[in-house]
């Protein structure tokens, strides 16, 4: 099936050329783009920006699937997140702030939701993603080991960036940048390949090698960004593999999960000096010292949606002690605190709703709940890392793509003609062979 995937016309890797470009954008530093009029332009944000009016054409034919409840809730959330910008910096900076908001959240959710509309296509995008996750080992083992490094700064000095900041290592290793412009975000990008991996490449089988060797090759580009973010992306994505592994034969082995959820969170709140949230960030960061500052941005964070609950407050700047840096390091609440709760709870209704909704979905062939599981254990692993870390920049156009990615699982036929669920046909009966008759003279 792979050689048929990379063979496709008009794709790359079998992929969809503008999937691929947009995928080559996140891998740029920010220095790779142009200024225009003091909007940035990255080159991700230029295909999405090239793309966007042709994706809602697209969109509302009909053709790629009709549109549905989840199309309107993101296209909702970004509306609502431009009349809290208006709100805030007046018709025109609101505009030119929120144009690129649309453009980024509701651009990347319709980049997935329009050009990955089959298993196929599906397949395909896992089998490329892993392999640039594993191919970008070759630069960034010995940029871990000699803390030169090589992509980001050979990219950005071709352009005529900076070269990667400083920043302490850890474990006696350089963080790897890879291409991007922090460790977290290398960390996350390549543990967002875990799932992936593990389902759709190896097919949950330990003895396909070759799956299983680009599994652990995903698992070892998280462990190079040395960064939090990215191990909890990875942990949380093998627990509920691990999960489903042990109890997939059990009907209601999901409900039993989230109930085992709430006991532990019971227990936390009952028999702690501290709430859950304090526990979960104090034992899912490296230092004491970010676990701290994660607790005050919390805080203050909640403290300011509280004052702020319909519009939020735009990109303006929050209360908080002067001594506190204003980067808020948990995406959920910057989410809230920016647009208002109406617009976070269009964005949390989008994500959790379209997993539901696929979910409750029957006779799926195998390799569709292959796909659905990696799909969804993928968006668990980064919304529960999301807690603790921001999701920017690539992070974000990335994470609303794969959002879009897994729509075709809500609203896609299972042909038999394509070849997958294709039912297998009975074999023919082979006809009796009867004696001529005899002649009687």
């Amino acid at each position: 099936m792979a050689n048929t995937l990379t063979r496709r016309k008009g794709t790359v890797l079998g992929v969809p050329i503008v999937v691929a470009l947009f995928f080559l954008g996140m891998m740029m530093p920010t220095s790779v783009g142009v200024s225009l009029g003091g909007l940035r332009l990255s080159v991700y944000r230029m295909v999405l920006l090239v793309m966007f009016v042709p994706m809602l054409v697209m969109l509302f034919s009909g053709r790629y699937g009709k549109p549905h409840l989840f199309d309107a809730l993101a296209l909702g959330h970004a509306g609502l997140a431009l009349v809290a910008l208006v709100n805030w910096g007046g018709l025109q900076q609101g505009i030119e702030s929120g144009g690129i908001y649309i453009v980024e959240f509701a651009g990347s959710y319709l980049l997935g939701r329009l050009y990955i509309r089959s298993y196929q296509d599906f397949r395909a995008l896992a089998q490329a993603y892993v392999m640039i996750v594993v191919g970008m080992l070759a630069f960034t083992i010995p940029e871990a080991l000699t803390s030169v490094h090589i992509l980001h700064d050979g990219i950005a000095g071709a352009t005529g960036g900076a070269p990667a900041p400083f920043i302490e290592q850890r474990m006696g290793l350089e963080r790897t940048f890879g291409p991007f412009d922090h460790p977290i975000l290398y960390g996350v990008f390549s543990a967002a390949a875990f799932s992936l991996a593990y389902f759709v490449l190896a097919e949950k089988r330990l003895t396909n090698w070759g799956g299983m060797a680009k599994v652990i090759g995903v698992a070892t580009a998280t462990f190079l960004s040395a960064s939090g973010g990215p191990y909890v992306v990875l942990m949380m994505q093998m627990f509920v593999a691990g999960w489903e592994r042990v109890f997939g034969r059990i009907a209601g082995r999901w409900r039993m999960l989230f109930a085992l959820f709430g006991v532990i969170y019971l227990c936390i709140d009952l028999f702690s000096n501290r709430t859950p949230f304090h526990v979960f960030v104090t034992y899912f960061t490296f230092s004491t010292v970010s676990a701290y500052n994660r607790i005050l941005l919390f805080e203050y964070g909640t403290a300011e949606v509280a004052r702020h609950p319909l519009l939020g407050i735009g990109l303006g700047d929050w209360v908080r002690p002067v001594w506190m840096s204003d980067s808020m390091d948990n995406f959920w609440l910057l989410i809230a605190m920016r647009y208002g709760l109406p617009a976070w709870a269009l964005l949390v209704g989008l994500m959790l709703g379209l997993i539901y909704a696929v979910g409750r979905r029957k006779g799926l062939p195998p390799e569709w709940k292959r796909a659905r599981h990696a799909w969804a254990f993928t968006l668990f692993g980064i919304t529960v890392a999301a807690a603790t870390v921001h999701l920017w920049n690539a992070l974000f156009v990335l994470f609303l793509f794969l959002i879009g990615s897994g729509a075709w699982l809500y609203d896609a036929k299972v042909e038999p003609s394509k070849g997958i669920g294709r039912p297998v046909p009975l074999p023919r009966r082979t006809p009796r062979l009867r004696p001529p008759p005899q002649r009687l003279f």
